[in-house]
Formats: structure tokens, sequence, C-alpha cells
């Protein structure tokens, strides 16, 4: 456009001298007036077309610049989620998770004594083929400020509720508060579901003292999140009072069943791929019918995990260890007694595990009766959802009676391959 505007300039200056040169000075001078003024007047038109086509220009990029923008932002919101026209296709998104999970196991062990053959609150059997459980796990969160977890057990003999509990969260005083049926918070591995143990079976201190259920109950508790203590970079306590009993430490019977706990948790970060944490826990309750003699476990737990950031999918190094003291009144006299196991998993790769665990535990009620052994395990995990495991375990004990039970208990040799798989979001995570 510019271009054109000077040929036209160039073109008018020199006509102008033509003209001046055929015409006489008066007439020229007069005639170049008028030319330069029709010459002003054409580059003010010309000058206000070039400014106006100079708008429409802008405006027409402008334009397309925003189209472009409404096309990218209709894909995005397009792919952010599903959308739902009517109030019935709207139910489905309350829906809770649902999952399944399914414990198998064979076995065979070199003792043929009931108290190791025969599944009890001591032992899941073994010389035989059994579904350890098939567990239902419905999870939700109800609204903005709470969730809700259930889990359903079923085995041959019965269906039980495994745990079903309401919580919320982020109250005052950096609290979430717990309602219903749980796990108690105490040490590392009593709110551990039994698919997700690092090896088959519980460690026996927890057996002796718990027996294979877990210390919990109906109840409330209260977990609080703590400013950092003893210089660690995180501290929590948890404070548990429920309606429980094992019929071990502590009695099934009872009017009132009442076990209280307290569990206080410092975390460290070593480094950027390590991380420990050490627990101190307590719960106390009665362990007659009569509820006139009372029973304590206190428990110290140790945990270190390395997890190298850009290798998580294939190393892993987890060490835990737990100690426990026992206090055990009875009309005799208060009984001592005192366990501990010590726990090493480590991720060979993206499918295999092997891991080991040592056990020590006396019977909380006779510390002249004790049980020590060692497991070694090696886990494949076809996937996320399903893992097979193989266990061997040899136990040592010096027992002469456990209730119901009449020893001696021999030594013994077993194997056990155990097959887990899952259905869902809710895994073999720890939990």
């Amino acid at each position: 456009m510019c271009k054109r505007i000077c040929k036209l300039i160039l073109f008018a200056h020199v006509f102008s001298l033509q003209i001046g040169w055929t015409q006489s000075d008066s007439t020229a001078v007069d005639s170049t007036n008028f030319k330069i003024e029709q010459l002003e007047q054409s580059l003010q038109e010309l000058q206000q077309i070039l400014n106006e086509q100079q708008q429409e220009d802008e405006l027409q990029r402008l334009m397309e610049e925003a189209q472009a923008l409404k096309s990218v932002d209709k894909k995005e919101e397009m792919g952010v989620g599903k959308k739902f026209h009517t109030g019935v296709r709207q139910q489905a998104g309350l829906n809770p998770n649902l999952s399944v999970s399914g414990d198998f196991f064979a076995g065979i062990n070199s003792s043929d004594d009931d108290y190791i053959r025969q599944p009890s609150d001591h032992s899941y059997g073994t010389n035989t083929f059994d579904l350890r459980e098939l567990e239902l796990s419905l999870v939700a969160p109800l609204d903005p400020f709470t969730r809700g977890k259930s889990f359903l057990s079923v085995t041959e003999e019965a269906i039980s509720i495994e745990e079903a509990y309401l919580e919320w969260l982020n109250l005052p005083l950096n609290m979430n508060l717990k309602v219903g049926l749980f796990n108690a918070e105490f040490g590392i591995l009593n709110r551990y579901h039994d698919h997700a143990l690092p090896q088959f079976d519980r460690p026996r201190v927890l057996v002796h003292y718990f027996s294979l259920a877990y210390l919990g109950g109906f109840g409330v508790a209260g977990n609080f999140l703590l400013p950092p203590l003893f210089g660690a970079d995180a501290s929590m306590l948890d404070l548990t009072l429920c309606r429980g009993g094992n019929g071990v430490s502590f009695t099934n019977e009872g009017k009132r069943q009442l076990l209280a706990a307290a569990n206080y948790t410092n975390y460290y970060d070593i480094t950027r791929n390590t991380f420990f944490e050490w627990r101190w826990g307590v719960v106390g309750g009665y362990n007659d019918e009569e509820e006139e003699n009372s029973s304590l476990v206190a428990n110290l737990a140790l945990n270190v995990k390395w997890i190298p950031a850009d290798r998580a999918k294939y190393r892993t190094i987890d060490w835990k260890t737990e100690f426990m003291y026992g206090l055990y009144e009875q009309p005799t006299g208060t009984v001592y007694s005192k366990g501990v196991y010590s726990s090493l998993q480590n991720k060979l790769n993206a499918r295999w595990w092997v891991s080991a665990r040592v056990d020590y535990a006396e019977l909380p009620y006779d510390n002249q009766q004790h049980e020590q052994g060692i497991s070694l395990a090696a886990d494949y995990w076809q996937s996320e959802f399903v893992y097979i495991r193989f266990q061997y375990q040899y136990m040592q004990r010096n027992l002469n009676d456990i209730r119901d039970y009449w020893g001696p208990f021999p030594d013994s040799h077993g194997f056990i391959v155990q097959v887990n798989w899952a259905m869902g979001p809710h895994k073999h995570e720890a939990y």
C-alpha cells in the first residue's frame, strides 16, 4: 500500500512539471498551486483509507486469536470429566469404591498337632487347602468433611464385619476423629489387613498378646498432628477408647471390655530416598470376666524404608522391628512378659520381593513358656492385582499349656504357598 502511494506522488510531480514546461509562467504557477492542493487532498484521502485498512487487519487478527482460544477452551472442557444431564445419571457418581480380594493358601507342616494343624485364635491351620478370607471393601467420601470405610470378611465359617467406621477430617487442633468399628493405631502392623502383611502370618508376639485378631473394637479414636518434637519432621498422637478384647491379654467376656490405647509417632526424612520413624504405644484393659485384674502392653516400634526416587518401581528395602512388654495381673501375682520380631523386605525388581522375619514371644500369662522361629518368603507380583508367595517357616517351641490346648508342642518346619488377588481400587497396599 505504501509503495502505491509513493508511485502516485512521483507521477503527480512529473505531471506537474510537464504542465509547467508547456504553459506560460503565470498560468503555470496557478496550475501548479491547484495541482498541489489536489495532491494534498488525495494524500489525505489515501492516508485515511490506509488507516482504515490497518484497523480492519488488526480487528481481523484479534478475532482469529479469540476464535482459536475458544476452540482450546472447548476441548479442555470436554476432557474435564463426565457430564450428567438428568438426576438419575448422577446417582452412579455417589456409589462407593467397591473392591473384592481373595486370600487363598495351601500349607504343609512337619507337625500334626492340633495346635498347629487346626485353625484357631493362634493358627491359620496347615496340611490343607483353604480360603483364609474373602474381603469386601466399600470406601467413599461422604462430603467434604467426612469419609466412610467398611470391610466385610467372608470365611467358610461366618460373615463378619472387619471394620466399619466414619472419619471426620481436619477438625480444630489438627485432629481427625473416628467412630465405629476399627483397628486401633498401635505399633506398625496392627492396622494391616492379612492380605497386606509382609509375610503370610502375623508375628508370634502379636499373636500371643492379641491372638490372630486385631487390637481394636467399637469406639472412638482421635488422631492429632503435633508440632514436630525431638528433631522430627512430623509428630502424631493417636488416642483410642473402644469396647474390644481378644481373650488373651484382654477379656472378651466382661460387661464393659473397655480398652484404652495411646500411640505416639515421630517421622524423619533421613535423605531424599530414606525415611525413619519410631513409635511408642501403650494399651490397657481388664483380663478377667469379673474385670478385677488388669493387663498392660507397652510397645516400641522402629521402621526404616529406602525407596530410590528414580527407581521406586524396581528397588525398595523395608525394615520393621517391634518390642513389646506386658504386665498381666492374676490372683497369684503379676506376670511380666516380653516379645520381639524383626522383619526385612527387599524388592529385587519389578516382580520379585524377598523377605525374612525372626520371632521371639513369651506367653503374657506365663513368661516361662515361649516360642521362637524364623520365616523366609519370596513374593512374585504378576501385577498390582495378583501376587503369589512362597514361605518357609521354622518354629522352636517351649510350650506346655496354651489355653484349650495341652502340650508339650513339638518344633516344626512348615511351607506355605499363598495366592492373593484383588478386584477394584483397594488392592494389597499397606493399610
